[in-house]
């Protein structure tokens, strides 16, 4: 009797939950924000179930913080409620608005109501008013072609920042690019507030000419702040004045640099190709030589600037000696203000002949980018003595040593008037040649081609694939390796996570890269074929990990397995 009692409470309660009428609402925590700022949305559906659809949010950047759902009964009536949370960026100034959000429950679609947000352009950089921005500079906006000039990247914050990615890197385009890995931090006063500073350092080297335009850099951060006052969403850990985080999209401004091109070089001039600021050096470790003796004559070139790129110079050697170039030894160093270093070449000179001579200068003549033209440097000029050698040889045969070592002579052969072994003059010298068969001689001339073969086919099997659909599919296995180890905090749990689904898709189409969005994850995998449902559900998959990564929420043991098994299948099915 209490048993059938109770299987009719719940079926009254079910009966009361599904006749309710469904309803959206969209609701925000503030209708003023500055550019860059964020916006807790939430889209709530009593009811039924619903997915929000926020791809109309042309003026706004929709981050999903995941979803929760409760019952309640109000007056003997039960309901259930569902809420979608997303975090709105605004994408630029002025009255925009947020426009109806349809919302399908049980084929039907309803829309929330539109809500107009005010979005105020951020104080200036160096009035102090802003918790958070970057900047962008160049050390010359108006370079040689070839010229090393130097990007700096600066992140400003007043207030603590839990993580920082760049979703759109620097755009170089016309420019060699190297970044220096060590990122330098310190502290500055701004208008009486004080910032710590991070700076990102590229080295670039414009390859073309003209107005050429660096893109704006885009940072996300997640900004970690203490609540002064109970906001709406925020639970009672505003009101007791906990901390909560935010996330803020900054992007620096573009920068446009005009390359110069080189003046025109004198006809005949040997141009070294090095651009920059150099100098040359000489040494000679020995200047009175026997005739067979060797001398290493070291040229330095030193400098800052494409030190890198600098060749050999041009040995002017007397006629009566020989000369053995040996391998460049190199130093160079990457630093905030550039590449620079230096570059030894060592050759051995061997003289063949007694007498006096003279070795002239070695000259360099390169780009002074201070100077604006050709500059040429000489180095210093040697009088080398030769005498005859103490063994009296004329014929000198000279082979190189090791690597970093001079030059050294062969042991002489000297002719002591006879033949090694007596010559044979008579007939019992002759002997007959044994005849190879046909088969026997097309066998011997197979040998070459089928070793020539079995090399290529060794080649082919132990052939290293580095494309990088390649690369990418190893980075994804890695990453997927990384998030199953046991210890592994939430944070590297969903970075790893994400770096997998990131170097999957992109390793399908055989490219590179280390960011999506949700909407451009769903674009890529519509492309390389997967069907709308398929790939609707591998991005909300990425948009979920993204989520959890920016909220800061904990991870329980359930939904760790939940997310790794997801990404894990699609992941396999991305490298099948």
């Amino acid at each position: 009797m209490i048993r059938t009692f109770t299987i009719t409470i719940l079926m009254l309660l079910i009966a009361a939950v599904s006749a309710q009428a469904a309803t959206v609402r969209a609701v925000v925590d503030r209708n003023r924000v500055m550019v860059g700022e964020s916006i807790r949305l939430q889209v709530s559906v009593e009811g039924g179930e619903g997915e929000a659809d926020l791809s109309g949010l042309a003026d706004f950047k929709a981050i999903s913080r995941g979803s929760t759902s409760s019952f309640q009964m109000v007056n003997g009536r039960t309901s259930r409620q569902l809420i979608h949370e997303y975090a709105l960026i605004p994408l630029k100034a002025g009255n925009l608005t947020i426009p109806a959000i349809p919302v399908t429950i049980d084929g039907k679609v309803h829309h929330t109501t539109p809500i107009r947000i005010q979005v105020s352009e951020e104080p200036p950089a160096d009035s102090g008013q802003r918790d958070v921005y970057v900047t962008a500079s160049v050390s010359t906006d108006s370079p040689w072609v070839g010229q090393q000039i130097i990007y700096t990247f600066r992140l400003f914050n007043a207030v603590q920042v839990a993580e920082a990615k760049f979703q759109k890197a620097p755009a170089f385009d016309g420019f060699h690019a190297e970044e220096i890995e060590d990122h330098k931090t310190y502290r500055k006063v701004v208008n009486g507030r004080e910032f710590i500073v991070t700076e990102v350092i590229f080295i670039l080297v414009p390859v073309k000419t003209g107005s050429l335009t660096i893109e704006p850099a885009v940072l996300q951060v997640g900004l970690v702040q203490r609540t002064r006052r109970p906001r709406p969403f925020a639970g009672m850990d505003a009101f007791f004045g906990r901390t909560e985080m935010t996330t803020r999209v900054l992007q620096t401004d573009p920068l446009t640099v005009n390359v110069r091109e080189l003046p025109k070089r004198p006809t005949g001039t040997p141009f070294s190709g090095l651009v920059g600021r150099f100098d040359i050096s000489a040494s000679l470790d020995k200047t009175d030589l026997q005739v067979g003796d060797s001398t290493t004559l070291a040229v330095t070139i030193s400098g800052r600037g494409n030190i890198m790129d600098a060749m050999a110079p041009d040995v002017p050697a007397p006629l009566n000696f020989k000369t053995y170039a040996d391998n460049p030894e190199e130093q160079i160093q990457k630093a905030a203000d550039g590449i620079s270093g230096s570059k030894v070449f060592r050759t051995a000179l061997v003289p063949v002949k007694p007498g006096e001579y003279r070795i002239d200068p070695v000259s360099l003549i390169y780009f002074d980018v201070d100077q604006g033209d050709y500059r040429t440097l000489s180095a210093t000029a040697f009088d080398v003595h030769v005498s005859p050698s103490a063994t009296g040889a004329t014929d000198i045969d000279v082979f190189r040593g090791a690597p970093g070592q001079p030059p050294s002579l062969k042991k002489r052969v000297e002719f002591t008037g006879r033949d090694i072994l007596p010559i044979k003059d008579g007939l019992d010298a002759l002997e007959k040649e044994r005849r190879l068969s046909l088969l026997a001689f097309i066998g011997l001339m197979a040998v070459p081609f089928l070793g020539f073969v079995l090399t290529l086919m060794a080649m082919r099997l132990t052939r290293k694939d580095d494309s990088p659909g390649r690369v990418m599919a190893d980075r994804a296995r890695q990453a997927l390796k990384t998030a199953a180890a046991d210890g592994t905090s939430d944070a590297d749990f969903l970075s790893a996570l994400y770096r997998a689904l990131v170097s999957a898709i992109l390793g399908r189409q055989n490219s590179m890269g280390t960011s999506l969005t949700w909407s451009e994850a769903k674009l890529h995998l519509l492309e390389i074929g997967w069907d709308k449902e398929s790939a609707d559900s591998a991005a909300r998959l990425l948009e979920e990990i993204e989520s959890f990564n920016y909220s800061g929420q904990s991870l329980d043991a359930d939904k760790r397995a939940d997310l790794l098994d997801r990404s894990r299948q699609t992941v396999r099915r991305l490298l099948r």
